[in-house]
């Protein structure tokens, strides 16, 4: 949607040591740069184990730098995920999404359809999965021990409480309130097994889905998002639209595997960025940056930093 590199690192491979946590079994940082080299050498430098948190993988970076450089794909098979494609995406981003999977079939790689149903309810999960536990760690910002304090105003004497209940509406924003309230509701009693719970086994059942298809396939591919971007505040009062340009990306997140976002082209409907998302097994990470030059480097979707696309 921004014209840009992102990649999201293996779960546990980056340390989030010093981040504010939203969601603990989701969080995890990662580069957003120009280029797909650029994004392997900041990898490179934030990778890698750290004893003061507890998730981080104690194994070597991969090696994203060297995979950059080389970006091969010759006898790579190249996953299609059925369930992330069609209807509900936008034509110009299905357009440049196959002339994205051609080009690596022209670099020497072998496409195959794969199916992940489970991928249907995986938005859902991850919306009750992340307010639940965005619900229990931003209760740490209660203004007495942690975080912003702001004292009422037309009280004189006022309670922990209404320092409390003053902070916190000053300090979050809507969203943030809206998921903590989701969040709170779903791990309450009576109805944590039915939500939060159920949610959990949804992403059990993505995980294995995902086992399934890297069997068939070394990487998997699909659309960043359905649409390109929409004007800033246009969907302000639609959460649901919002949550829905998710759709692509979250079943990387509920499974912790590694992820990157990078650009494809300019839709023929608006003229704005869309993007090609590349997924890998857990700790493959290498092998998003092995792909991501191939596409990167194509003079026909290449896009500045301005948004503006290169044509040779």
């Amino acid at each position: 949607m921004t014209g840009t590199v992102g990649t999201k690192p293996t779960y546990g491979g980056v340390s989030r040591y010093g981040l504010i946590a939203l969601a603990s079994s989701l969080d995890q940082a990662g580069p957003v740069s120009r280029t797909v080299l650029d994004a392997a050498l900041l990898h490179s430098v934030i990778g890698g184990y750290d004893p003061m948190d507890s998730t981080s993988i104690n194994a070597p970076v991969p090696p994203v730098i060297e995979a950059a450089r080389r970006a091969d794909v010759e006898g790579m098979r190249i996953g299609v995920v059925k369930e992330l494609g069609g209807e509900g995406y936008q034509p110009g981003v299905r357009d440049r999404f196959e002339e994205s999977v051609q080009l690596l079939v022209d670099a020497g790689a072998e496409v195959v359809e794969v199916s992940c149903p489970s991928f249907e309810y995986a938005l859902a999960a991850y919306y009750l999965i992340l307010p639940s536990e965005a619900s229990s760690n931003l209760a740490k910002f209660d203004a007495m021990r942690y975080g912003l304090r702001v004292l009422p105003e037309g009280v004189d004497d006022p309670s922990a409480e209404q320092v409390m209940a003053a902070s916190r509406d000053a300090g979050f924003g809507d969203e943030v309130k809206r998921r903590i309230i989701l969040g709170t509701y779903a791990l309450s009693s009576g109805y944590y097994d039915a939500y939060y719970g159920s949610a959990q086994k949804v992403r059990t059942l993505i995980s294995r889905d995902f086992a399934a298809a890297f069997e068939q396939a070394d990487v998997l591919v699909s659309p960043t998002t359905p649409t390109t971007a929409f004007k800033i505040g246009e969907k302000v009062d639609d959460p649901l639209a919002m949550y829905l340009n998710d759709i692509a990306t979250i079943p990387a997140n509920l499974a912790g595997i590694p992820g990157m976002s990078l650009p494809s082209g300019l839709a023929h409907e608006d003229g704005l960025p869309t993007g090609i998302q590349i997924l890998a097994p857990a700790t493959k990470d290498d092998r998003l940056y092995g792909v991501g030059p191939l596409l990167a480097k194509a003079p026909e979707l290449a896009i500045t930093a301005t948004g503006r696309e290169v044509r040779a």
